[in-house]
């Protein structure tokens, strides 16, 4: 895998995702906004090798992590972790399922989106919860059933917004250079 390519397709969806995605929030909907990291994880995870695609995956959710509006807490911090490991657990989903997948079709890459969103959002979830029960932090006010309802209409809107982008990625696979580590020998004699 070429990392320039890599780097340019996640500076571009993280682009996206903190700056122009809030041209198509849907405010009527609840402020739900597509987002196109996931739609990079999904691609990198579908195709790269293994070792590869979950070390790909986890550096892109620390960046995401680090990124303006996502890991925010009080006084400037951030919190590295739930986009790191929410990609890496849809990574390690991807894994388990993409030898029985279709990985050249951009239905695969949608409905694996919308899952790698709502995969994310409960590792997310999960991480504010655990981290609410220490004694040095504030408990969580915010959430329920709204911010579940909000993650859900995202995932989907993620997943329409995968249509493209996964075009996008799928029409440009050449220049990624995925190898297979076996090769396509035949077994047979």
């Amino acid at each position: 895998m070429r990392i320039i390519v890599l780097f340019i397709a996640a500076v571009l969806a993280l682009a996206f995702d903190s700056g122009f995605s809030g041209l198509f929030t849907l405010k009527s909907l609840g402020n739900i906004t597509p987002m196109a990291m996931p739609c990079v994880v999904v691609f990198v995870a579908l195709f790269a090798p293994e070792i590869t695609a979950l070390i790909t995956v986890l550096l892109l959710g620390v960046l995401v992590d680090l990124s303006p509006g996502y890991g925010d807490l009080a006084d400037g911090a951030y919190l590295i972790g739930p986009h790191a490991l929410g990609f890496f657990v849809t990574g390690l989903f991807i894994m388990k399922f993409r030898n029985v997948v279709f990985r050249r079709r951009i239905l695969t890459i949608v409905v694996f989106a919308v899952g790698c969103v709502l995969v994310t959002g409960a590792v997310e979830a999960l991480v504010l919860i655990i981290r609410g029960f220490m004694p040095w932090t504030p408990p969580i006010t915010s959430g329920g059933f709204g911010a579940f309802l909000k993650l859900i209409g995202s995932s989907i809107y993620t997943g329409i917004f995968a249509v493209p982008i996964g075009w996008c990625l799928l029409s440009t696979i050449g220049i990624w250079r995925f190898h297979s580590p076996t090769g396509r020998r035949a077994t047979w004699r």
